[in-house]
């Protein structure tokens, strides 16, 4: 069947000014995987840019809305708050993970008076964090929200320690906002990063925060929902609006028989992070599965070779590389890239 003039139309005005929504889970130093495979997909892209004479972009000014958890958070504000390019994002977070990760500074989770205890410094994550601002350009004290236009909307997700509550921080304003509740860039990473085992919770004003891993470690369905109160709240209508939806993982995590107590908590607590990334991918795969057909969504996720990788073993670069190269040269996966590359290429850029 020949489409019809509007159809046809319509397509083109999709692929040309049609919403681009980026979602990237969380996983400590395996976010490394995250940003290799967007490398992939934004060089792919920018050669093909430069085959027909135009610039290269960075992914803020091809991407609408970034949403991220725990460290899919911190890359999220990197590459859309702080405008940076994959490979500077990549050396950046390299930094910070082994700043972050190269000295414990408790021996276990579980102290000797049964309690939970943070095994690295959140006050060296932090300091971390301020040196990526400061080799930016911008203000430590600088707002998560500070009052201008971004090039593209960044939120990251966290929960209220006492309520257990998800909540969104974001670079922007909404309806939904509150004029209180202002962090800097500094407070919304902490705030996102703090999760449960490995750092202390983070405080914006009185309020103290975790990461949303358990609950939102894939925040395709937070990115969802964010993107449909932004731009269709009435109607609640996303679908026809969007012209590329991508989620990327951290690699599938598997797990090990532990003897000590404590790191079997902390084993339990990935467990069940891992089982709900994997829920929430299905359930978002079953409503956006026309989409996905068309090579309108996408889900990349390395699916061997990162078994068992812990989230604070920043040693492990060359492995996240190989395992996450290996997963991009297999013909399923050159396939989906070249699909989703052909459909950010049409985008309109400014």
């Amino acid at each position: 069947m020949v489409p019809s003039r509007s159809q046809t139309s319509n397509e083109n005005t999709l692929d040309n000014t049609g919403y681009c929504l980026l979602s990237l889970d969380g996983g400590g130093v395996r976010g490394l995987s995250t940003l290799y495979i967007l490398q992939g997909i934004m060089d792919r892209l920018n050669y093909m840019r430069r085959e027909h004479g135009l610039r290269d972009r960075k992914p803020c000014e091809i991407f609408d809305l970034i949403g991220g958890t725990s460290t899919g958070g911190l890359i999220a504000i990197m590459l859309g708050r702080l405008e940076m390019t994959v490979e500077e994002c990549i050396n950046a977070y390299s930094r910070l993970m082994q700043q972050v990760f190269e000295k414990k500074e408790n021996r276990s989770i579980i102290s000797v008076m049964g309690r939970v205890t943070p095994r690295f410094s959140a006050d060296v994550l932090e300091n971390a964090i301020k040196q990526v601002l400061r080799e930016c350009g911008v203000p430590i004290n600088e707002k998560f929200d500070n009052g201008k236009r971004g090039r593209c909307k960044v939120f990251v997700c966290t929960k209220f320690q006492k309520t257990n509550v998800l909540t969104r921080l974001r670079s922007y304003r909404t309806p939904l906002s509150s004029a209180s509740f202002t962090p800097t860039i500094v407070e919304a990473a902490l705030a996102t990063s703090a999760a449960p085992t490995y750092f202390s919770p983070a405080s914006i004003g009185s309020s103290h925060f975790i990461d949303g891993a358990l609950g939102a470690n894939n925040p395709c369905h937070e990115l969802e929902e964010e993107a449909t109160d932004l731009w269709c709240e009435e109607t609640g209508n996303l679908q026809p609006l969007v012209k590329c939806f991508i989620s990327i993982g951290t690699g599938h995590q598997g797990t090990r028989n532990i003897s000590d107590k404590g790191m079997k908590v902390l084993i339990e607590t990935l467990r069940k992070e891992a089982t709900e990334t994997e829920k929430t991918t299905h359930s978002w795969e079953s409503r956006w599965r026309d989409h996905i057909e068309k090579g309108r969504a996408f889900r990349f996720n390395v699916d061997h070779g990162l078994d068992g990788l812990k989230l604070a073993e920043y040693q492990e670069q060359d492995l996240l590389s190989a395992a996450t190269a290996t997963y991009l040269q297999k013909r399923g996966t050159i396939g989906a890239v070249r699909t989703c590359v052909e459909n950010l290429r049409l985008k309109e850029c400014t």
